[in-house]
């Protein structure tokens, strides 16, 4: 190989590996990090959300600081950059500290943001400023290459990382040793980049002259416009990446590392845009069409499938089409239902499919008028100021602006108009150029009805996008209240449980139900959904009738429907992290303003139940009950090692601890089963089946004596006698949510689930 081919190689090798190495570890420490906090924060998506908003700041603070450091000599481009990189190193390993665990008074979202600053602020900052550093680098040692291609390149380091962590690093070590391997590599990347800025340094004004030949004027001289695109573009693909996260977790199905997806699909837009621009460029229109597809449907599939004419639509079908096409091909058909959504498979699809087109759009017009490579520092500025700007809207304006996660309904409609300009762009080119039909043009003709059925399209996302969730179950549903807030959203309703003659008043997270109460007068005391007496924490309680005096725990408040079970001069103390759901539960039912009057004493404490728990004295619970899963999100903190320990340092002797278990996508059994063969727990299971206004619900019960135990045996089925085996015992330090996942293709999410 030539020396001047050598010389180009090697510095194109190293920068190379800078930059697919800064984009790993700048995506491996997010879950690193995240598997340290969110359990503190009641592993809410809030939490995923406000983490991402920190680190788009931050990214926007190291393209800043990237784009201030191309501007001085090369002399100081190297010391600042080195001492940089000494301070980062010297922070390591990234861990909080324990004084950062929150005490259930404070603003969640504020105390996380500093929490981040303070552990991985600075490390974090110096990966930030590599990939624009790196290409400017590679600019000047090339003499005008292609650096969009090193970009391309750090998108596909990030997209490694975010895949590989839960397959790969997550279940082979536990987090003391994610850091250190992290730390090690921290170091390799700080070599690699002092080699860079070695190598620039060495590459002095020969390299600015060979680049004056090649710029071209109209990108080199970016008006007012193109800089607000610049902003805007990437600000509206941030708030559908996070408003569409928000939506699937919370409102479609409540799965483990669900979040992942449209994080992947985002970053591989940007793969495809920044790597070849004719993927995107030179078939547009080829992009733009099933993107309008997808986000109309998106928008407004739910109220659409809920309109009078929608059913009619079913009706004509059935009577009209079905009987032509069962004569045509012989087959069997029913038309008399037309949903385009009909489990939560297909809302994953609609939701994701109009996610990832949306991105192409907004991130290939982004590529489009990207810039001369010596203003590439001030693109990516302008880049990371509209990422951080939509986290900013998602994560802090939203939920006080907002009741629903209107900001998804409202970024498609957003989406919508942007391709519709495209659209109409391209016509109106068309109309100076050779398209005829005899003697008219076709542009002009296209445009008029084209404009018109645009308009008509976003007035129609207006009326149907913006509305909460539709209930399948129940008809005639009163909705009492509806809020937002750093955990989620959140209903009070009142239904007539399908026409049989009673009301209900349910109260509701996202789809995911978290409690219901009778509103007939002989029956509001009485225990409904997962608490019925037949159940796993049923019995457990029932068992407290003749013990005077008896204290209970409750991790998890819901609406307070166990303290149906308390009796004269019993205690019931309930650990609820979200001051929302005590609110609730005090305003719209009775169940702890009956049990008080009963003369029992409720306590209430807000804040994380474990956390909580390990500040307090010992509280000599007669029973135990963990029901602090929000439907298919676990908490893993509460199933820890540790964690069982303290709450056998809150049992009496005889107590015994209820574990609700009873989950969609998530097999906990043989998680329990490890934790109490590891502290010398005797076990039960008790699981009970949908009977009127009871729902089926899974329960474990843990206790030091097995005489309460012994009646029935605990058994195992399916899936969870080979996971008994497998499974490793959870402890802080490790746990793995991916070994026991398990998502059924065919089955629907469950609507209730606490």
């Amino acid at each position: 190989m030539p020396s001047a081919a050598v010389s180009r190689f090697v510095p194109g090798l190293i920068l190379g590996a800078l930059s697919l190495l800064s984009a790993f570890l700048l995506f491996q420490v997010q879950p690193i990090i995240s598997n340290y906090i969110l359990p503190w924060f009641g592993g809410s998506p809030g939490v995923w959300t406000t983490c991402m908003l920190f680190f788009q700041i931050v990214l926007f603070a190291g393209y800043a600081y990237a784009h201030a450091l191309t501007l001085l000599s090369r002399r100081w481009q190297g010391i600042l950059h080195g001492l940089l990189l000494a301070a980062a190193i010297a922070l390591l390993p990234i861990a909080p500290g324990e004084t950062w665990k929150p005490t259930g008074a404070e603003d969640p979202s504020l105390r996380i943001l500093l929490l981040l600053a303070s552990s991985v602020g600075l490390p974090y900052f110096a990966l930030s400023s590599t990939s624009p550093l790196v290409q400017v680098w590679f600019t000047r040692a090339s003499g005008g290459g292609r650096p969009w291609r090193l970009y391309a390149l750090s998108n596909l380091g990030s997209l490694a990382a975010l895949l590989s962590y839960p397959l790969f690093f997550e279940v082979r070590w536990d987090v003391a040793e994610q850091s250190t391997l992290w730390s090690v590599a921290f170091g390799a990347f700080g070599i690699l980049s002092l080699a860079g800025v070695w190598m620039d340094r060495r590459h002095a004004v020969t390299s600015e002259t060979k680049l004056a030949a090649l710029i071209d004027p109209a990108a080199d001289h970016p008006g007012w416009l193109r800089r607000v695109l610049w902003v805007l573009l990437p600000a509206l693909a941030s708030c559908l990446l996070l408003s569409v996260t928000n939506h699937v977790c919370q409102n479609v199905a409540v799965i483990p590392f669900l979040w992942v997806v449209p994080l992947s699909l985002y970053l591989l837009t940007f793969i495809l845009c920044f790597e070849r621009e004719r993927w995107y460029a030179r078939v547009r229109v080829l992009w733009v069409l099933p993107a309008l597809l997808f986000v109309f449907v998106t928008c407004i599939v739910d109220r659409l499938q809920a309109q009078r004419f929608w059913r009619d639509l079913g009706k004509l079908m059935h009577e009209r089409v079905e009987p032509w096409a069962e004569k045509l091909t012989g087959r069997h058909f029913d038309f008399s239902t037309i949903d385009l959504a009909p489990n939560y498979l297909w809302q994953l699809g609609w939701a994701f499919g109009a996610m990832f087109f949306a991105c192409m759009l907004c991130h290939g017009e982004l590529a489009r008028l990207k810039p001369a490579p010596r203003r590439l520092t001030e693109f990516y500025l302008c880049m990371s100021a509209g990422g951080a700007l939509g986290g900013l809207f998602v994560s802090l304006g939203a939920p006080r602006l907002f009741t629903t996660f209107a900001e998804w309904p409202l970024s498609l409609i957003v989406v919508f108009a942007l391709g519709g300009v495209i659209v109409l762009r391209a016509v109106w080119r068309e109309k100076f150029r050779s398209l005829h039909l005899g003697p008219l043009r076709v542009a002009p003709l296209l445009m008029l009805p084209l404009s018109v059925a645009l308009t008509l399209g976003v007035l129609l996302m207006c009326v149907l996008g913006f509305n909460p969730e539709r209930d399948f179950y129940f008809k005639h549903v009163v909705e009492i209240e509806r809020v937002r807030n750093f955990y989620g959203v959140f209903s009070v309703t009142e239904d007539d449980d399908r026409g049989e003659g009673m009301r209900y008043r349910r109260f509701r997270h996202g789809k995911i139900l978290h409690g219901s109460q009778n509103l007939d007068p002989a029956l509001r005391r009485e225990p409904t959904t997962y608490f019925g007496r037949h159940t796993g924490v049923g019995q457990a309680l029932e068992s407290l009738n003749d013990r005077p005096a008896a204290r209970v725990g409750v991790v998890g408040m819901g609406v307070g429907t166990v303290s149906c079970y308390a009796k004269a001069g019993d205690t019931f103390r309930f650990y609820e992290i979200n001051p929302d759901v005590v609110r609730i539960a005090g305003k719209h039912f009775t169940y702890l303003a009956d049990a008080e009057k009963r003369g029992a004493r409720i306590e209430v404490v807000i804040g994380d139940g474990r956390l909580a728990l390990e500040r307090e004295p010992s509280q000599q619970f007669d029973v135990l009950f963990l029901d602090a899963f929000s439907g298919d999100s676990v908490p893993v903190h509460l199933l820890t090692r540790e964690a069982f320990a303290v709450y056998l340092r809150h049992l009496r002797p005889d107590g015994i601890i209820v574990v609700q278990i009873t989950n969609t996508h998530i097999v906990l059994a043989p998680v329990i089963e490890k934790i109490a063969a590891d502290a010398g727990l005797k076990t039960t299971r008790i699981a009970t089946l949908p009977k009127g206004d009871l729902g089926g619900t899974d329960h474990i019960l843990l206790a030091r004596d097995a005489a309460y135990l012994r009646a029935i045996p605990t058994s195992l089925i399916g899936t969870e006698k080979k996971l008994k085996h497998d499974v490793r015992l959870w402890t802080d330090r490790h746990h793995d949510l991916l070994t026991i996942l398990n998502i059924s293709q065919n089955t629907q999410p469950r609507q209730s689930g606490d």
